[in-house]
């Protein structure tokens, strides 16, 4: 982590650290939760396609699938 700050000092990029988590385990990004190893759904995204009510329409089997094949 000095390493980085060092570096990123040396090309005049300064960071606001209440910006900035350091050390932590996961971090979500995007819908997705970036961990160690791992790259998962958020849990609410899972439950929202789970819980979505069958589409009738063709407007909304659209809105289904871009929404799910986002995730």
């Amino acid at each position: 982590m000095i390493r980085f700050l060092k570096i990123a000092k040396k090309h005049n990029l300064y960071f606001k650290r209440s910006k900035y988590d350091f050390n932590i385990e996961e971090i979500p990004i995007l819908g997705v939760v970036v961990g160690k190893e791992q790259v998962q759904m958020e849990q609410e995204k899972i439950k929202t396609v789970k819980e979505w009510k069958t589409p009738i329409r063709i407007k909304e089997v659209e809105s289904f699938l871009e929404f799910a094949n986002f995730y």
